[in-house]
């Protein structure tokens, strides 16, 4: 499997896990009641159960457990206490960082910028990706977790190409390529996309046929139902 190469250096990682908090604090506490209100992409949580679930990984992290990422929020905290609770983690999480596998550090910042997105999408918001210091490693990731997929599965390798970058995934040479912006990709290798979304990306082969199950991996499926458009060139 090849791709270009992304820094992932830990001082630049606690920057952008940062920015990521940040971006995230100031989006649930713009409107009051923001609490409550649902998650598409996450449909059996509310946006105080995905703050939860970011401060429960924040706090596994700094305590350098070696336990699989929990998606079980925290819960009995409200929401400002939730978010009091992530920002005192901050000076310890830097620490952590530099003590920490640079696999497990890179999950951190795949699954945090996903839920920004995540937020982001749900409430409205704008969304830039391309400008988000977390967006190359994220997607670095997406490809690299996807084409495990299609060695764990047998499946052909694929060239996936986006306007900026692409990558081939899986063993050998790719027998088709998959084009679309690098946005619609990540969120479509991150169950964000229905298998409908994903078949309408450019494909020089028959998606359903060969490679759909790849996008099954991990703790990511497409789900049943859109929850978000697919954005294009």
């Amino acid at each position: 499997m090849t791709a270009a190469g992304t820094g992932h250096d830990p001082a630049e990682q606690y920057r952008a896990y940062r920015r990521t908090r940040q971006n995230i604090t100031g989006l649930v506490t713009r409107t009051p009641d923001t609490a409550f209100a649902g998650v598409p992409a996450c449909p059996d949580w509310s946006v105080r159960d995905l703050i939860g679930h970011l401060v429960h990984i924040c706090e596994s992290f700094v305590a350098l457990e070696d336990n699989q990422i929990d998606l079980r929020p925290s819960e009995g905290v409200g929401l400002p206490g939730l978010l009091d609770r992530w920002d005192a983690l901050d000076g310890e999480l830097r620490e952590a960082l530099d003590r920490t596998p640079e696999l497990r550090r890179r999950i951190l910042l795949l699954d945090v910028f996903s839920h920004e997105i995540d937020l982001r999408v749900g409430l409205g918001e704008t969304v830039a990706p391309h400008r988000h210091p977390a967006f190359p490693g994220a997607l670095d990731l997406a490809t690299m977790g996807f084409g495990l997929a299609l060695h764990g599965g047998n499946l052909p390798a694929l060239r996936i190409d986006t306007p900026e970058r692409d990558w081939v995934v899986g063993e050998g040479a790719p027998v088709a390529t998959v084009h679309g912006p690098a946005f619609d990709v990540f969120r479509s290798l991150t169950g964000r996309r229905t298998w409908h979304q994903i078949e309408d990306l450019r494909w020089s082969g028959d998606p359903s046929v060969t490679w759909m199950p790849a996008f099954a991996w991990g703790p990511f499926a497409p789900p049943a139902k859109e929850v978000e458009p697919v954005r294009g060139f």
